[in-house]
């Protein structure tokens, strides 16, 4: 009996044993620490800006960008735009556009810019002085002699990194008549990097502030009404503001406001000026003025509008 009770202590202390390592073995893994996985970009990011080298005679004119592309070293397609938007050009004489806001691309090194083109209108002076509006159908007509532009543009972009690009259309070199008025354009494009010029890539560019962050840098994310992009805006020392508006602290979502701002090598902008916008957009052009008639009781001016 003396024996059968010294065996089942026995038992007991060995189980008790057992499970005691086991319970330490998994306080021990329990305390092991995992590194949190790293969230490493794998794309690029490419914004392309437009503005216009303009003719006299060319009242207006309108363009419609159906496609973008990259092309790399070995040939392979880098989507930039996949589907359209449609600029006026004549008044990019006054300020740059942003046209594709940080397309994400592998990572590369580029050799061309290819653009697709479409739907052509142009207003113009006839030879009695009045204003005519061309299409493709119109008599006379515009018409495009070539809807696909490819362009030399060389640069490297990794991973994580950004690149911006500026688009000059050279409307007065594109464009020629034939005998009967027909206006043919010859697309005449030039391609260049940003950060080359002293040039603001965003220019009297009136947008909707988003969001307001004061920490660690003073900075906003605002809203672009022509494109529907939404931008992050950096604010330094350098920064001018309207009196209207006083200092960065006074700014407040929802508000309007108009920026001049550089693109910065990580893909954000950094403000030069920041302006008053109008409270409401629709209240608000911006453009060329072709005309004012200060006769009668109502004085009416005409303006080729962004």
């Amino acid at each position: 009996m003396i024996k059968s009770l010294i065996c089942q202590r026995n038992l007991a202390v060995a189980v008790v044993l057992s499970l005691s390592v086991l319970y330490l073995g998994c306080g021990v893994t329990s305390q092991q620490v995992t590194n949190p996985p790293v969230n490493t970009p794998t794309k690029a990011q490419v914004s392309v800006f437009l503005k216009d080298a303009p003719a006299d005679d060319v009242v207006a004119f309108n363009l419609t960008i159906t496609d973008a592309a990259l092309f790399d070293s070995g040939g392979k397609r880098l989507p930039l735009l996949t589907f359209s938007r449609s600029f006026e050009l004549r008044q990019l004489r006054l300020a740059s556009a942003l046209a594709i806001s940080s397309a994400a691309i592998d990572p590369a090194t580029v050799s061309t810019l290819e653009v697709g083109l479409s739907t052509p209108r142009l207003t113009v002076y006839g030879a009695n002085g009045a204003r005519q509006q061309l299409t493709e159908t119109t008599t006379p007509s515009v018409s495009l002699a070539n809807s696909r532009v490819s362009l030399p543009i060389n640069f490297t972009v990794a991973a994580g990194q950004s690149q911006g690009l500026m688009l000059d259309f050279d409307v007065k070199n594109s464009l020629s008549v034939d005998s009967s008025g027909n206006y043919l354009i010859t697309p005449v494009l030039k391609s260049a990097l940003t950060g080359t010029g002293g040039e603001n890539e965003l220019s009297m560019s009136l947008v909707k502030v988003a969001g307001v962050q004061s920490t660690p840098t003073n900075s906003m994310d605002v809203q672009l009404p022509t494109i529907g992009e939404t931008l992050h805006i950096k604010v330094d020392a350098n920064t001018a503001f309207d009196p209207a508006i006083g200092q960065f602290s006074s700014l407040k979502s929802g508000q309007m406001i108009e920026l001049e701002a550089k693109f910065q090598p990580d893909g954000t902008y950094l403000a030069k000026y920041v302006n008053q916008g109008a409270p409401d957009p629709t209240l608000r052009f911006q453009g060329v003025l072709m005309d004012t008639n200060q006769s009668g009781s109502n004085p009416a001016m005409e303006m080729i509008t962004r």
